[in-house]
């Protein structure tokens, strides 16, 4: 998000941003470090002001401030869902110089993908996936209901943070794909909606909250994982104990997780991990409470882990916090 800001303005300016966001500049240098969603959106919007780019800078030309207000009003007088992305992809058609949308039907789903103009095309992950989040997300919105994504596939290598996509597209995700593609359900597409402008405000001035995280998957292995281990957190669960949860043998269980580009112990270190940022930012809890409540044995044990997890002490990881409040 930040990568175009520093390359043109440089780091004075990307601390700055980060202050206004709530952000911690440490953060930076820590490569599994996490902002709330607060911050994130706050962050987003703080970018797309200053570059006056909505989409960061991560495209070949600038999205100019206001373009998804025109974009959103162009499909609010369309009879169905198929006609509003027809609009939609000859909307950024007449925007994007290094890629174009493309829109087929094909066996009852619709794909919308992002085609390289040119062969020296470079592929930016966020500028992709940002794209396929706003189609899933304008079109539930349109819908008033989260939609149905059969997969979504990109056309880069699968990133070591491969979780986080699994998370914020419902359905199967892959990567190294010929195209970076989402496929809709057919039905869908071809509903009618009615939508006014009142409410079409709120959406705008919300973004891009409403359609970055219009969906959390919760079909994965690892989101039925953190639901089943989130309230026994604090307990030794085992990978045997989900398994008999989920009616599945450990060997099956395993191979699933591998499926994912995961495994038992790292979904369950990520969870403890989140809900530790979390209440390290949002509560008075001590270090040594809060180990107990995520199951280590003792607060030296989770020191050692947090510091793994983030690069900080947990104390350290607070006071980061609280200094950019």
């Amino acid at each position: 998000m930040l990568a175009y800001m520093r390359s043109q303005r440089g780091g004075g300016a990307v601390a700055d941003t980060l202050a206004s966001a709530g952000i911690p500049l440490s953060l930076m240098a820590q490569p599994d470090a996490r902002i709330t969603r607060q911050q994130y959106v706050a962050l987003y919007k703080s970018v797309a002001a200053q570059l006056d780019d909505e989409m960061l800078g991560l495209w070949s030309r600038p999205i100019r401030s206001g373009t998804l207000k025109y974009l959103m009003l162009s499909l609010l007088d369309t009879p169905t869902v198929m006609v509003a992305l027809n609009r939609f992809v000859r909307f950024w058609n007449l925007l994007l110089d290094d890629y174009r949308l493309q829109m087929v039907r094909k066996n009852d789903t619709v794909r919308l993908a992002l085609i390289a103009r040119t062969p020296a095309s470079n592929a930016n992950p966020l500028g992709h996936g940002l794209m396929m989040k706003l189609v899933h997300g304008v079109t539930s919105w349109l819908l008033g209901r989260e939609v149905a994504v059969h997969k979504v596939e990109f056309c880069f290598a699968r990133p070591r943070y491969v979780q986080d996509y699994i998370f914020l597209f419902p359905g199967g995700v892959s990567f190294d794909a010929a195209a970076t593609s989402i496929y809709l359900d057919e039905k869908d597409c071809a509903s009618a909606f009615k939508r006014e402008k009142h409410a079409l405000w709120g959406f705008l001035k919300r973004a891009p909250e409403d359609w970055t995280f219009a969906a959390v998957n919760r079909t994965s292995l690892a989101a039925k994982t953190r639901i089943f281990l989130e309230p026994r957190i604090d307990e030794a669960i085992t990978i045997q104990d989900l398994a008999d949860a989920l009616h599945l043998s450990v060997r099956n269980l395993t191979r699933k997780f591998a499926e994912e580009g995961t495994g038992f112990q790292t979904v369950k270190d990520d969870l403890r991990r989140d809900i530790a940022v979390h209440k390290l930012t949002h509560s008075n809890v001590t270090v040594a409470a809060l180990a107990l409540d995520l199951g280590f044995s003792n607060s030296a044990v989770f020191c050692r882990a947090f510091r793994q997890w983030t690069g900080d002490s947990p104390t350290a990881y607070r006071k980061g916090a609280r200094d950019r409040e």
